[in-house]
């Protein structure tokens, strides 16, 4: 079964700008980030900005066959933009505590995509 995951972090005040130039270099290197998703055996990945009263939140999209290997293959990873990745992720969120609370209702992927 696909595992599915939405997470939602508060960032820290002064840092949504940092996750935008993060988000340029990402697609900037879009080949080398397709190779690390692939590595990772990670299916699909979105990240998006939510403004609030209360400031605003990273929120974070993944597909993958196994989320536990996902974690696993990226914390041994080689790639420099999984490193800038893991050290934006540190320097961005208020904590790495995710504040949402989802509960999946259904997912469905068209099998006859390419």
């Amino acid at each position: 079964m696909t595992d599915v995951v939405l997470i939602k972090q508060k960032i820290r005040p002064g840092k949504t700008e940092r996750l935008k130039e993060w988000s340029e270099e990402v697609r900037a290197q879009k080949d080398e980030a397709i190779v690390t998703l692939q590595n990772e055996g990670m299916h699909a990945e979105s990240a998006f900005i939510e403004r609030t009263d209360e400031g605003d939140f990273l929120v974070y999209y993944m597909k993958a066959e196994n989320n536990h290997e996902v974690y696993e293959s990226f914390e041994n990873s080689t790639h420099e933009i999984d490193r800038e990745h893991e050290n934006v992720m540190r320097e961005t969120p208020e904590n790495v505590e995710d504040v949402g609370e989802y509960e999946l209702l259904y997912h469905l992927d068209n099998p006859h995509l390419p």
